[in-house]
């Protein structure tokens, strides 16, 4: 029985992420970390990030890995997929699509740009699942943490297709999938359309709160946070009064899997429903 629910967790996320494999893993760095080894195994030495609305661990693994590493200067997280003219080749682009949870990256450009000057694109999906973007790049990694959609609290998984099983079991030798709790698991992914949409809800109505605020990437209807920015500590104070009145998590920017910027990030993806 419980294989069986492992399998339909599997079959799920092989739908929500268009891919024909699906491998879980501990944790989403370990995710991370497979898929920058299948990009070693396929020639790349070069790894590209987003210089913020990233991950925390993005930077450290890729280097770890002994990856040669440029962070792409974005747009408080969004990168203009023109800069990836610049690259090509030797390449991994890792990338979060859903960046800092506030704004999601033109990921159908992205991937144009990757094909076009053969960029391997690994799609960090943790915050987009569910979305057509997360059917997106040749390797799909996400989390199932706390404060995730799907926040079962633990695990992870990476997706791909036929072309990269090879270099994939040369990566993983005698690694096997976690034992989680994959019934709860299979319940949290058909609850996934419900929970993006509670969370979709709060994050509006904490903008039409601070409809008057320099919201960051306002209008993007992705979000799963808020951020706001601040001039100083009057702001700041205001912001966080707001948070507190309203019993939200908040964290205090610069942060660079949010923004490089004086802000307060609302913390919507950390709410349950």
């Amino acid at each position: 029985m419980k294989n069986d629910f492992k399998e339909s967790a599997r079959t799920m996320i092989k739908i929500i992420t268009g891919k024909n494999n699906v491998f879980f893993t501990n944790r989403c760095n370990e995710s991370i970390r497979l898929a920058l080894e299948v990009g070693l195994k396929d020639g790349r030495t070069h790894a590209l990030i987003q210089d913020e609305g990233g991950w925390l661990t993005y930077k450290k693994l890729a280097k770890k890995a002994g990856y040669d590493l440029t962070k792409i200067v974005t747009n408080d997280g969004l990168i203009n997929p023109k800069e990836l003219d610049h690259y090509g080749f030797d390449e991994v682009l890792l990338v979060n699509s859903l960046a800092g949870y506030i704004a999601m990256q033109d990921m159908s450009s992205i991937h144009s740009y990757c094909l076009k000057n053969n960029i391997l694109l690994i799609n960090d999906i943790s915050g987009s699942i569910g979305s057509p973007e997360a059917k997106l790049g040749d390797l799909i990694i996400g989390s199932f943490g706390n404060a995730k959609p799907i926040d079962l609290g633990v695990g992870g998984f990476i997706a791909f297709d036929d072309d990269y099983l090879e270099l994939f079991n040369k990566v993983i030798v005698d690694l096997e999938e976690p034992i989680i709790e994959y019934s709860v698991l299979v319940e949290k992914l058909k609850g996934l359309d419900s929970r993006i949409s509670f969370l979709k809800e709060k994050v509006s109505l904490i903008k039409q709160d601070l409809k008057d605020k320099p919201i960051v990437h306002k209008n993007d209807g992705s979000a799963l946070n808020v951020v706001v920015r601040f001039k100083n500590s009057s702001e700041r104070e205001e912001l966080e009064s707001y948070c507190r009145e309203n019993n939200l998590e908040f964290t205090v920017c610069p942060r660079e899997i949010r923004i490089n910027d004086d802000a307060i990030s609302i913390e919507v993806k950390r709410l349950k429903n």
